[in-house]
Order: structure tokens, then C-alpha cells, then sequence
């Protein structure tokens, strides 16, 4: 039986890949896109909004979204995200309902939040990650 080809998802702006995991990845063939683990950094690496949970939430949504287009899908196929919260970051935790109202429109996928004691730098409040179904 053959292998199915990879297809590697990374914004348009990312020229090399930093770290050893992809953005999203597609199993050609399948209809499932993994999107890794997304924070409020930018392309140059630095943190966006730094101590406001609701920015950096909505970011990363943002990236999110171009992911999905570049995939060929919108958030109407995201059937799971999954919040990894400071416990900075939870105090205002709230706030992510009014951005995921935004982008989601209504149409909630699954969700998991867990408070994780840091994330990688310490100015992430929050890190999101998703699975999207075409």
C-alpha cells in the first residue's frame, strides 16, 4: 500500500520554519487538518500584546483563520480547540468568549481549557491549538 503525501501548512509571511513542528498538517487524501499549538507570536518572534489575554486570543485566531484558508477551510470545520491557559492568563480567561463568539459565529466546536502552570515564554498567556474536519 502506498504512503499518503504530507501537505505542511505555514503562513504566507513565514519564510523558514523556526521550530520542529509543523503549523498545520493534511494527510493528502484525508479531510482532517491538525493545527499545532498557535500563540501570539509574529513572524519576527516577538510576542504580541503582551498581558492582555483577549489581543493575543484574538491573534491567534487571526492565524488561525489563514491556516484554515490555506487549507481550503473556514472555522465552520473546526470540530476541537483546545486552550492552554497561564494562571496570568486565567484571570481574564473570560474575555476569550467574546473573541471566540467572533470567529466562530455560533457554530462552538468541542473545547478543552487547562491551566498549565507556563507556557514557552513567559509573556504567552494563552496558546490555542484546533482540528478541523473538511
Amino acid at each position: 500500500m502506498a504512503s499518503r503525501q504530507e501537505i505542511v501548512i505555514h503562513p504566507e509571511s513565514w519564510e523558514k520554519h523556526r521550530y520542529t513542528f509543523s503549523d498545520a498538517a493534511v494527510k493528502e487524501g484525508k479531510k482532517i487538518i491538525a493545527i499545532s499549538g498557535v500563540t501570539s507570536e509574529d513572524e519576527a518572534g516577538h510576542t504580541m500584546y503582551p498581558g492582555d489575554i483577549e489581543a493575543q486570543c484574538r491573534f491567534i485566531y487571526q492565524r488561525i483563520e489563514g491556516m484554515l484558508k490555506a487549507a481550503g477551510a473556514t472555522f465552520d470545520d473546526v470540530i476541537k480547540t483546545t486552550d492552554y491557559v497561564t494562571p496570568e492568563g486565567f484571570k481574564d480567561y473570560g474575555k476569550t468568549t467574546k473573541v471566540r463568539r467572533e470567529f466562530f459565529k455560533g457554530r462552538y466546536p468541542a473545547a478543552t481549557g487547562i491551566i498549565v502552570n507556563r507556557l514557552i515564554h513567559d509573556d504567552w498567556l494563552i496558546e490555542i491549538d484546533a482540528i478541523a474536519v473538511v
